[in-house]
């Protein structure tokens, strides 16, 4: 039928401790000695790729969900040092962009 779509699946923290990605935290210190936490996701490619240096996918932080557009618990994934080359809202998009690039199954 003309103009449905297909319900898509947010990415969440689930889905990539699900999928095996690693998290990073980072931390920002202020002047006034106050500091504030964040962390992303990070998932090589392919994701059993020994190469500490291979291109991976990275998601948003945690706390860019307002910025983006999303909700609070989304996250956006994208090829890592690719001014949004292959950004992904969704885990159908993730799973579809993981087998292009690596002709192998994300899950």
């Amino acid at each position: 039928m003309k103009g449905d779509s297909w319900p898509l699946t947010p990415i969440t923290e689930e889905t990539f401790e699900r999928q095996g990605w690693e998290m990073f935290v980072e931390k920002e210190e202020y002047d006034d000695n106050e500091s504030e936490e964040y962390y992303f996701f990070v998932l090589p490619l392919p994701k059993d790729n020994p190469d500490k240096n291979c291109p991976t996918l990275v998601s948003s932080c945690n706390d860019d969900y307002q910025d983006l557009g999303i909700k609070k618990g989304e996250y956006f994934v994208e090829i890592q040092d690719m001014f949004g080359l292959g950004i992904c809202t969704s885990e159908e998009e993730l799973e579809i962009l993981y087998r292009s690039l690596t002709k192998s199954e994300l899950e």
